[in-house]
């Protein structure tokens, strides 16, 4: 018998580590324009700071379940926040981009078990009756390090420099560490799990060169590049090796059942645009507020709290009536708050103020909090018992690559957009133009003084980047009106 001291010991360990991961997620973000001046790279370039830690959990995640069971919950939930703790320290250290970006890749693969991990050890801490406290507790935690980390670690960056970002991290991980060896109860290992290592390796050779075409594309002009055709290629293969291999092998990767079931498929559907959409905001604001805005890192910081501000306050208020909501309902009263969120900031200009930031990123945070529920109750309605346990591996990977695939999409658009708009905006402007012949323009904008060309040539790329951040929240807002009708054709269980 667990005392219960010691179970909300371990409880509190489950916490720390998944808001860890959490903080590792949502506060990069704030430091993206000091690490591209730092690295002197560019936009598209410093979107693998993004896409390289969810590509690393993307791949683990698919593996995790088979990875506790073969070798016990609490060794590899302590490996994971080692490792996860170690990856982070050498984000900091880092003195390039492309070993930023490894070390990435690593911080992620370590994490990846930290939530599902995290969950499994909370819920079994507990009785049946209180497994509602339990995931609600677990997901204020975790979102505990949405609304503090992005905060401290604008100001620890302001004062300190961008690696303090990723050092924050440290001594939580190490307090993690600590509290899951002293408390963590073990769970029995099975050396009869087995796993089919050709299915993930066929999985990982996909997503791996999928991301990559993805990322790459814009600065190798798409299928100009021979790269970026085997990339396709290859990615193309893999795929289709990876669904035969599911369909024709005795033990496929992923059971063929699962996606048999029309409300699963549909729900992995909808969780794939959720996590595409989820966090798009999270990463573009803060370095439109830095770059455009002139917002400092801690003002940006700051504002991005409200965003998790929203996120903790509405799962608390719906965890109580999501029972007595349709999921159906809820979904779409969640995404309409998403579109309605993301329409707004498309109208934004370089004067935004603090308000417009601060409602609309918290009604962002709200949506994704009443979205998610629902999407997760109509994908699991119908779905076998003996199904459960791998759906809900495969419903958190489908996530994940989700917000993957979103992140490289929406950096690509704003690359490829923000030149567009460069190019349109600057063809119409010249020394003979009759808005500067005719003085209706300040002087200082005029080309044809000293100094005039430059202060021109900036505010064009200034604008023309507003341009295409609004193009990039236009882009999202579509996306999200679109994916509602798909809810409409969910089959729910009749209430008994």
């Amino acid at each position: 018998m667990v005392s219960a001291t010691v179970r909300w010991l371990a409880f509190i360990a489950a916490c720390l580590g998944s808001a860890s991961y959490v903080m590792a997620l949502t506060t990069s973000g704030t430091a993206l324009p000091y690490m591209q001046g730092a690295f002197s790279a560019a936009p598209d370039q410093m979107s693998w700071m993004l896409t390289s830690f969810i590509i690393g959990t993307t791949i683990v995640t698919a593996c995790t379940g088979w990875i506790s069971m073969r070798f016990g919950r609490k060794r590899i939930h302590m490996i994971s926040l080692a490792g996860f703790t170690i990856a982070s320290l050498l984000c900091g250290l880092s003195s390039s981009l492309y070993e930023a970006v490894i070390y990435r890749v690593l911080q992620g693969m370590f994490g990846a078990p930290l939530l599902p991990l995290g969950q499994a050890i909370g819920t079994d801490l507990f009785p049946p009756e209180k497994q509602g406290f339990v995931i609600s507790a677990l997901a204020v935690g975790a979102a505990s390090g949405a609304v503090i980390g992005p905060y401290v670690g604008g100001v620890l960056v302001e004062l300190y420099g961008w690696p303090w970002v990723f050092f924050i991290i440290v001594p939580l991980g190490t307090i993690a560490f600590a509290a899951a060896w002293l408390f963590t109860r073990d769970t029995p290992s099975d050396a009869r799990q087995r796993m089919s290592w050709t299915g993930f390796g066929l999985f990982s050779i996909t997503i791996c060169a999928f991301q990559l075409a993805l990322n790459r594309g814009e600065r190798l002009e798409w299928f100009e590049s021979p790269e970026i055709v085997v990339e396709v290629a290859v990615a193309c293969f893999a795929f289709y090796a990876f669904i035969a291999h599911t369909i024709l092998a005795r033990r496929p990767f992923f059971d063929r059942g699962l996606f048999l079931d029309r409300n699963y498929a549909i729900g992995s559907f909808l969780v794939f645009i959720y996590g595409a959409l989820n966090f798009l905001q999270l990463f573009l604001v803060p370095v439109l507020l830095q770059s455009l805005a002139g917002y400092t890192i801690a003002e940006a910081g700051y504002l991005l709290g409200w965003r998790a501000a929203g996120l903790v306050l509405i799962s608390l208020a719906f965890s109580p009536v999501a029972d007595k909501v349709s999921p159906r309902t809820a979904f779409i009263g969640g995404f309409l708050c998403m579109f309605i969120s993301a329409w707004s900031m498309s109208q934004w200009t370089t004067d935004v103020r603090h308000m417009d930031v601060a409602w609309t990123l918290f009604l962002q945070g709200a949506c994704s909090a009443i979205s998610y529920i629902p999407i997760a109750v109509m994908t699991f309605a119908t779905l076998p018992q003996r199904l459960k346990d791998e759906g809900t591996a495969v419903f958190y990977l489908m996530s994940t690559l989700g917000t993957a695939t979103g992140t490289a999409i929406i950096y690509n658009v704003l690359s490829r957009s923000s030149k567009v708009n460069q190019d349109a905006l600057g063809a119409q402007l010249s020394a003979y133009s009759a808005a500067f012949r005719q003085s209706i323009v300040p002087s200082f904008f005029d080309p044809g003084l000293p100094g005039g060309l430059a202060t021109v040539s900036a505010e064009i790329a200034k604008q023309s980047a507003m341009i295409a951040y609004n193009n990039c929240f236009y882009l999202i807002a579509l996306v999200t009106l679109a994916t509602i009708p798909f809810a409409l054709i969910v089959r729910l269980p009749k209430k008994r």
